[in-house]
């Protein structure tokens, strides 16, 4: 700029003045601008390669294969054979290997398998292209063995991208390619596999990630800083961003807590509402979920709590459950062994999984035995990818057995809530109440098992026995020698080899998929195991690497295995904050004005809806979650741990809801009158739908609309049948916000938006 400017013979101070505009535009620009990390990778669809002329795949027994791209295959298709197909148009982690990589096959009865993958290699020469070894046989067993009579439809999926589908047959009889496979011979260079950076689609497919719901404003963030940024940024926000209720503690009875019961005024109604009923922890963690500046935050808590489950259905106070949620707030960030003794020392765990009442003449397995279950090491051995280790007879080897539960028993034995006013870490004491907001402690320290312990013994274990007490005989010794048995018992969980792999894939099913590859579950668990700066357990480590892995990058995700059912709380608030959520327009006396008090949002008052889903807030029906990780789909080996909780009732339901959002223009707000100064739903919840009904005011084709949608909620994945039902359904004789509404419930009651992909 200088140069020019010199040249054309102007003064320095008009040079000046030319540069300090050019820096100022440079700003505004770079303030718009997306600023994406260069490694962020689209990773594209990869490509089966077929013989040169048909549909069927060119593949070579594995034992006679030379590491070269054959001419033609000569694979004999045997159960349990071993043969080699060849696949491009991928760009391997240096690390990346066969767990990578799943191949599916389809029999003419459509019956479905998984073949297993054991290796895959880059050819030497055709770098492009890579030999993956494969063996004929389905370890599931759910359809049984294939039936390779008639030949099989194969693709191969990657990073949640599906290859074409090609034809594998048995012998070299020739008949018809099934309707809808082409050839795709070998590239004779190399194709071009990988966009940089951040689209559109993906950001919106990594805002439903790491947030309750895309937003204008979250989107136009990322735009601003990228992914990563983004992430540091919201691990330093403040939080809550809605301040806790921190209600009084009140004693178990729910009459002498509140004057009365149920029904005698408002005023001890009120009491009731708020001190023992979950009311208000279910509106606060709505309200946060729509609201709420620490959004991933949020969804880390939320994970936290379907992993550390405590239950209302047990701990009933408002106030013990925001204690138990702040634990989850606050180690949300931090790191998971700190999280371990915070929980194991809440008294709402304690109270829920009956730590509170065990002692050394009355030890409870509950909470040992679920710590180790669902909680840290799961119930068997596994590879750093989340696999099983099997013995010599090929069967899945136990973490723990009965006996090695009752020596853990041993550990946890002697804690009670902390009552005793004069104890100073007993703070939060209040007469006649329980106290479930100080950690819970040694009250009777003779209470506790001063016996030998006999823990995990892998290899490195540290501390896999504790002594026996040798100087228990006062109390502050027994209170050592239990607290020092807690801290060491904790480590040898901490460190068992199988923490990072469970916990690694727990967490990917909640935030990205329910059935990720192995190689996906090995990245995160070596984060975990080692955050780069040789700390275990860094969370922040841990979610980065879940949110960043390319399976979870990327605008377009092809394979039909991949993604998660949107559970009931993360299906309604993704569909309201992406219709900018509001108080509600109605009432039972028809449209109306919400209170000033409401300051235009929503009450997040509709827990009520996800209960009858299955999914009531902070009320999961056992300690193992609302649903089990472990779920499988029906009539697949998928695992899809959010359709445990589908059935037709609750289908049915989910679509009544939506229709009262859309057709019914929201949920109605109860009206403040002398006999209800209280109401339940003060505000109630509409959503804003200024933008779609422009859309179909504009286009009386419905298209500007239906892609519009498209975009907007399912990140241009929609099918083009799906959009034809769609178009046929809408009545283009109403009003452009009727139409807007029509098409609403149609996409947000469909089964494509029902899958986060």
């Amino acid at each position: 700029m200088e140069q020019i400017v010199s040249r054309t013979g102007f003064g320095s101070r008009f040079t000046k003045a030319v540069v300090c505009l050019q820096a100022l535009l440079l700003f505004c620009l770079l303030a718009v601008l997306p600023v994406v990390a260069q490694d962020e990778i689209e990773s594209p669809e990869p490509v089966l390669i077929s013989e040169a002329t048909s549909a069927k795949v060119l593949a070579v027994n594995a034992e006679n294969w030379a590491g070269r791209l054959p001419v033609s295959g000569d694979a004999v298709i045997t159960p349990n054979a071993r043969i080699v197909v060849f696949v491009t148009n991928i760009e391997l982690l240096p690390d990346e290997a066969a767990g990578a990589f799943r191949i599916y096959a389809a029999d003419r009865q459509g019956k479905q398998y998984r073949f297993v993958v054991e290796d895959i290699r880059r050819l030497e020469k055709q770098p492009w292209i890579s030999g993956v070894t494969v063996r004929i046989v389905d370890p599931s067993g759910y359809n049984g063995q294939p039936n390779l009579k008639g030949g099989l439809a194969v693709r191969i999926s990657w990073r949640g991208n599906t290859s074409n589908r090609l034809r594998l047959t048995a012998g070299r009889i020739q008949i018809p390619d099934p309707e809808g496979l082409l050839p795709s011979p070998a590239p004779t260079a190399s194709p071009s596999v990988a966009m940089r950076g951040s689209t559109g689609g993906d950001r919106k497919r990594f805002m439903e990630q790491a947030t309750f719901g895309p937003t204008a404003a979250t989107d136009f963030r990322l735009r601003q800083i990228g992914i990563r940024r983004w992430l540091d940024e919201q691990i330093n926000k403040p939080y809550p961003t809605i301040p806790y209720s921190n209600f009084a503690q009140k004693p178990f009875d729910v009459i002498v807590g509140c004057g009365g019961d149920y029904g005698i005024n408002p005023e001890i109604d009120l009491c009731l509402r708020n001190h023992y009923w979950i009311y208000d922890n279910q509106k606060w963690m709505i309200r946060e979920a729509l609201y709420g500046d620490d959004q991933l935050r949020r969804r880390v808590s939320w994970a936290l709590h379907q992993i550390w489950v405590v239950s209302a259905r047990t701990v009933y106070q408002n106030r013990w459950m925001q204690e138990y949620t702040e634990i989850l707030d606050r180690n949300a960030f931090g790191n998971y062994r700190d999280l371990m003794r915070e929980m194991t020392l809440s008294p709402a765990m304690g109270e829920y999984l009956d730590m509170v009442r065990s002692s050394r003449q009355n030890p409870n397995e509950n909470y040992p035995r679920e710590l180790l279950q669902l909680f840290s090491v799961g119930l068997y051995m596994l590879n750093q990818d989340g696999t099983y280790q099997l013995d010599g007879q090929g069967n899945r080897i136990p973490t723990y057995d009965q006996a090695k539960i009752d020596q853990f028993t041993k550990v946890f034995t002697g804690w009670t809530q902390c009552s005793n006013s004069s104890n100073p870490a007993c703070a939060n004491v209040a007469v006649g109440a329980p106290n479930f907001i100080d950690p819970m402690i040694l009250t009777f320290p003779n209470n506790h098992d001063q016996t030998a312990k006999s823990l995990f013994n892998y290899a490195g274990a540290p501390n896999p026995t504790i002594a026996a007490c040798s100087n228990c005989t006062t109390d502050p010794n027994r209170i050592a020698y239990a607290n020092d048995s807690l801290n060491r018992t904790l480590d040898n969980i901490f460190y068992h080899p199988n923490v990072g792999p469970f916990i690694g894939k727990l967490f990917i099913q909640h935030f990205v998929t329910s059935d990720p590859s192995p190689a996906y579950v090995s990245r995160v668990a070596a984060a975990f195991n080692n955050n780069g700066a040789g700390v275990r357990g860094d969370m922040k480590a841990l979610i980065k690497a879940v949110l960043l892995d390319p399976e979870a990058r990327g605008s377009k995700k092809s394979d039909p295995t991949y993604g998660k059912m949107r559970e009931p709380l993360q299906f309604f608030t993704n569909l309201m904050r992406l219709y900018n959520v509001r108080a509600g327009t109605h009432s039972s006396s028809g449209p109306t004005t919400p209170p000033a008090a409401c300051q235009g949002q929503s009450d997040g008052i509709f827990s009520w809806m996800m209960g009858s889903m299955g999914q009531e807030v902070w009320s999961p029906p056992t300690v193992f979650n609302y649903y089990s990780p472990d779920y499988v789909v029906p009539g697949t080996d998928i695992l899809g741990p959010e359709f445990g909780l589908a059935n037709t009732g609750s289908s049915f339901d989910k679509n009544n809801y939506v229709l009262y959002l859309t057709l019914g223009q929201g949920l109605w707000m109860d009206a403040t009158t002398t006999s209800n100064p209280y109401p339940y739903t003060p505000c109630g919840t509409s959503l804003d739908l200024a933008e779609i009904t422009a859309w179909a005011g504009a286009d009386s084709t419905g298209n500007t609309l239906i892609e519009g949608l498209n975009n907007k909620m399912m990140h241009g994945t929609m099918s083009e049948a799906m959009k034809t039902k769609i178009r046929a359904a809408i009545n283009f004789s109403v009003p452009a916000g009727d139409k807007a509404r029509q098409a609403l419930f149609l996409v947000a009651s469909s089964s494509q938006y029902q899958i986060q992909r």
